[in-house]
């Protein structure tokens, strides 16, 4: 539902909370600070709140220690502010932890303006890690424990929508011997690359689930298969200035070493061939075969030449 909460929503509620109580039994000054590494590492999936608050608390070490020397010089100085910035950001990049660099910057700041006469800038900067620490650790904790993320739900989702559209537009595809548009399909892999990558990523895995994984990874194989053949009878029957202009297409052809140069008398042979890798290909998915196949529109042996030329057939 549009306006319905969801549950990450109401699990960073919960997650602040702890916070809060935590501080308060711990009597921390500054709750903020560990409320906002909390908020910052709730993300979608488990591993994605533990590898945000790994960032998090690269940056936060990196920040504290910075502003640990330089407000041992003068705290509030201007120009130290602005040379301890180029520090971090320079000890970040070193050291490989460049999603950390915005954190270390704030937490540096932090330390640079905020210390108080007479406080300890190394008290400061321990605080401010332990406010991090807790934050992400109650992040990881609460969404590990209440109500994880169903990514296997979610990848079966993406797979289900790219199942129909494939079927749908392979069904349109040869029913009108081309010139149907397939590109959505391109989105709809990729979408489901995406929730294949977050459920292989996360801790909850475990090795009862790698015929499942190695299925969908076959499974996503074969999409990339018959979206190329698909493509392949688009380049054949599409007129060449409904996607390349003629300059594009002579540049394209430039680049193949070797151009194989295609009779127009073997463009139907072509044609039926990528239909028959379609169907196969659909055969396996378990989609539901077309059977209402027409014949061409009029193939394009300049187009032909360049696909044939440029991707190879899979």
């Amino acid at each position: 539902m549009k306006f319905a909460i969801g549950m990450r929503n109401l699990k960073t509620a919960l997650a602040v909370l702890i916070c809060l109580i935590i501080s308060q039994l711990l009597h921390l000054e500054y709750p903020f600070y560990a409320v906002i590494a909390t908020i910052i590492a709730m993300e979608n999936s488990v591993t994605n709140s533990y590898t945000v608050g790994k960032n998090r608390m690269m940056g936060t070490i990196v920040g504290a220690f910075c502003g640990f020397i330089f407000a041992l010089i003068d705290p509030h100085n201007a120009i130290l502010a602005a040379l301890g910035i180029i520090m971090v950001i320079y000890i970040c990049n070193l050291l490989g932890w460049n999603k950390s660099v915005s954190i270390a910057s704030i937490v540096f700041l932090a330390i640079m303006l905020n210390l108080r006469p007479g406080e300890s800038p190394l008290l400061y900067g321990t605080h401010r890690v332990m406010d991090t620490l807790i934050g992400i650790g109650v992040a990881v904790l609460v969404n590990y424990l209440v109500y994880p993320p169903n990514h296997e739900r979610g990848l079966e989702q993406k797979r289900m929508v790219l199942r129909r559209n494939m079927t749908r537009l392979a069904h349109e595809l040869l029913r009108e011997g081309g010139g149907v548009h397939i590109s959505s399909l391109r989105d709809d892999m990729t979408a489901m690359e995406e929730a294949y990558k977050t459920y292989t990523s996360e801790f909850r895995l475990n090795l009862s689930k790698q015929l499942f994984i190695d299925h969908i990874e076959q499974e996503i194989d074969i999409y990339h298969n018959t979206y190329s053949h698909m493509r392949m009878l688009r380049l054949l029957t599409d007129e060449p200035e409904t996607e390349l202009a003629p300059g594009v297409i002579q540049r394209l052809r430039s680049l193949v070493a070797a151009p194989i140069t295609v009779h127009p008398e073997y463009l139907p042979l072509i044609y039926r061939y990528h239909v028959q890798c379609i169907l196969q290909e659909m055969q396996i998915l378990g989609l539901i075969i077309p059977t209402d196949i027409a014949s061409p529109k009029k193939l394009q042996p300049t187009r032909a030449e360049l696909a044939i030329s440029d991707d190879p057939v899979q």
